[in-house]
């Protein structure tokens, strides 16, 4: 998504907002009850939307409890209606068909859990679309701010003045070359643990090499231009990378997402991040609740979580490598240690490790690629994270991806 904060509540902490949140804050379990959690953000991107159910769970036992086969349905001012499915991989709910939000046209989340109980949000409308001026990335040597590496910053401006609350997500995506590519499937056969010999059958392949990697923003990250006298955000830090970050190695690209809020979604946000933000609202675990615009229909004082929102959203996607700003290539993502070990070593008379055992071990038990054999004996291996970039990355080049 880590960030994590303690508040002790009275019995009944109520908080009432507007708006649901994509954080979620920690406070210690004072008396624990079931409750929905809804989280939900639909945009004018024309794709299958998305609504998150859960349940409350105590600190203890930290975690998301899914509210499963749940029916799910958003109804349109116009009169249409969006039915939605339960994921049985994510175990979230996403529309049955792309749609997109519009403009002047409200947006109401219907629920109605397993158990026969129905839930209703507040009717939502679309903000106004307003397009990123510039994404861009600068150096950035700040000792007091100890931050020494690149900071990826955001113009906005509406002349209108109709937009003046933004949340930013950002998607960041990066290369991976594997420093030291394997070009053999190790296995072992023939083993005999009587006298602790075995074979090694190397079968050739291409080196798994190049991979990508790619991962979503955690936190709240979101500004006013209320306070300025122009409607103008200029120089808004998304994202800063320390010269050290792996992620920038061979190259980086980032999407950031802008979302235009209501002011009441800007001040959900707002508080909930003093509160202390850390991954989902999800993962839940407290005795009081931040109330947002989903209610229960039978029993108005029955306490619901979270939020239904329409907000617009547009992106930018910048590339970038560590040399445009004059760094030095950062380190891999992991410290290699090739070894070079020797299958005919197999006692411990010379001080030295039993070198045919920690063959064994290493490409049985802890995955070790080999890189070369000399001899027929003596092995070079390394960790497959530096090796075969797959064992903790994708090889699939995505489509949008520049060179």
């Amino acid at each position: 998504m880590q960030r994590k904060i303690k508040q002790i509540l009275a019995l009944f902490l109520v908080i009432v907002f507007q708006y649901s949140c994509t954080e979620s804050y920690e406070i210690e379990t004072v008396d624990y009850e079931s409750v929905l959690v809804v989280e939900s953000t639909i945009t004018n991107e024309l794709k299958p939307q998305l609504v998150k159910l859960s349940r409350t769970s105590t600190l203890e036992n930290p975690g998301i409890l899914l509210e499963n086969n749940a029916t799910v349905t958003v109804s349109d001012s116009n009169g249409e209606i969006y039915n939605f499915s339960q994921n049985n991989e994510t175990g979230f709910y996403n529309s049955n068909q792309p749609f997109s939000a519009q403009p002047n046209v409200s947006y109401t989340l219907n629920i109605e859990t397993q158990d026969g109980k129905s839930y209703s949000s507040a009717a939502v409308t679309l903000p106004p679309t307003v397009e990123m001026d510039e994404v861009y990335a600068e150096r950035i040597d700040d000792l007091s701010a100890n931050k020494d590496g690149v900071q990826v910053l955001v113009n906005t401006e509406d002349p209108t003045g109709n937009a003046k609350y933004f949340r930013y997500e950002y998607e960041e995506t990066y290369k991976v070359v594997a420093p030291f590519p394997s070009p053999y499937i190790a296995e072992i056969i023939n083993f005999n643990p009587d006298n602790y010999t075995y074979d090694v059958v190397l079968t050739p392949r291409e080196p798994e090499e190049i991979c990508y990697s790619t991962e979503n923003s955690t936190g709240i990250n979101q500004t006013s231009t209320t306070e300025f006298n122009e409607n103008r955000v200029f120089r808004f830090p998304v994202k800063y990378l320390s010269k050290l970050d792996a992620k920038m190695q061979t190259r980086y690209s980032i999407l950031v997402k802008q979302y235009v809020q209501s002011i009441e979604a800007y001040t959900f946000y707002k508080i909930v991040k003093e509160l202390g933000s850390v991954e989902s609202l999800l993962s839940q675990g407290q005795p009081g609740y931040v109330a947002g615009n989903m209610v229960s229909v039978a029993n108005p004082d029955e306490k619901v979580l979270g939020f239904f929102e329409a907000s617009s959203m547009t992106s930018k996607r910048i590339y970038f490598n560590y040399e445009d700003f004059g760094l030095e290539k950062p380190p891999y993502f992991v410290e290699c240690e090739v070894l070079v070990l020797d299958y005919l070593d197999n006692t411990t008379f010379d001080n030295d490790p039993n070198e045919r055992e920690n063959i064994f071990t290493y490409l049985s038990y802890f995955d070790y690629q080999v890189l070369s054999l000399a001899q027929n004996t003596i092995y070079r291996i390394v960790q497959a994270e530096c090796s075969v970039c797959t064992s903790f990355s994708s090889n699939i080049r995505p489509d949008f991806w520049e060179d």
